[in-house]
């Protein structure tokens, strides 16, 4: 055999030989797998309604001193997350003296909150109705400023706004759990002040033909972040019950992987 015949068949040898190590590294079986994940956020939903055609909000003409209006409403949580708060502040708008003179801040002060309660009922128990007032001449004007120190109790404070939906005294720890209510009721009475002027006249007739729209600004807040351990089955967060300190035990018995509430469950 000639030396280029000894060489070509060794090129060609060493060249399979490259092949069969080169096919050798794929494998004949494999297998694959997936991770299936979902996040879906929920809905915060508050809803105000009042009793059977019974209305919710203020809308009254033709007042005069001495008179006053009740309104009773339910908040409702009508969302999946679970409220921690319902805090409320006054707005008011479109003022008219009427040529008499008087300003916005005097006339609101003539309308005094003679009752302001709020219960909660979640899941069928009622607790009462509680005052949250602290002291007994509290005007809407206080409400429109917020200047509520020693005025609202602290617990339904938070800031400068009341809170309708608070933890700890007659209520529940949990605030506003999905599809259970707060009632609140409030009186407004238009003072009396049988005060005169030299002339003779009544002080409050500067408050005669006066009018004002008010307005109650509710907001909803949610809970603090659960934080879902590594050991936690997969499920629903529940935010429907949910109490003050948020590092709530787990209900792993179940497999569900839902938030277990140390108070109600």
């Amino acid at each position: 055999m000639s030396i280029k015949k000894k060489l070509g068949l060794g090129v060609a040898t060493a060249a399979l030989g490259l092949s069969l190590i080169g096919g050798g590294t794929y494998a004949a079986f494999n297998d694959t797998a997936t991770v299936n994940n979902h996040f879906a956020s929920g809905t915060l939903d508050l809803a105000v309604k009042g009793g059977k055609n019974k209305p919710v909000n203020f809308d009254l003409s033709n007042m005069k001193p001495g008179d006053s209006v009740e309104r009773i409403f339910k908040l409702k949580n009508v969302g999946t997350i679970a409220i921690k708060d319902v805090l409320m502040n006054v707005r008011a708008e479109e003022f008219d003296n009427g040529d008499n003179g008087s300003t916005m801040e005097d006339y609101l002060k003539q309308f005094k909150i003679k009752v302001f309660k709020v219960d909660q009922d979640p899941e069928g128990y009622t607790y009462g109705r509680e005052s949250i007032l602290e002291s007994k001449d509290v005007t809407l004007y206080d409400l429109y400023t917020g200047d509520l120190d020693g005025k609202v109790k602290e617990a339904y404070l938070k800031g400068n706004r009341i809170n309708l939906a608070p933890v700890g005294s007659n209520h529940t720890n949990q605030g506003l759990v999905s599809e259970s209510n707060n009632s609140v009721k409030i009186e407004i009475a238009f003072k009396n002040d049988k005060k005169k002027k030299e002339n003779g006249e009544y002080e409050q007739n500067q408050f005669m033909n006066n009018s004002i729209d008010f307005f109650f600004d509710l907001e909803a807040t949610q809970w603090d972040g659960i934080k879902i351990d590594k050991d936690d089955a997969n499920g629903e967060i529940n935010n429907g019950k949910q109490v003050q300190d948020s590092r709530l035990p787990r209900d792993n018995t179940s497999g569900s992987g839902k938030i277990k509430n140390p108070v109600t469950d």
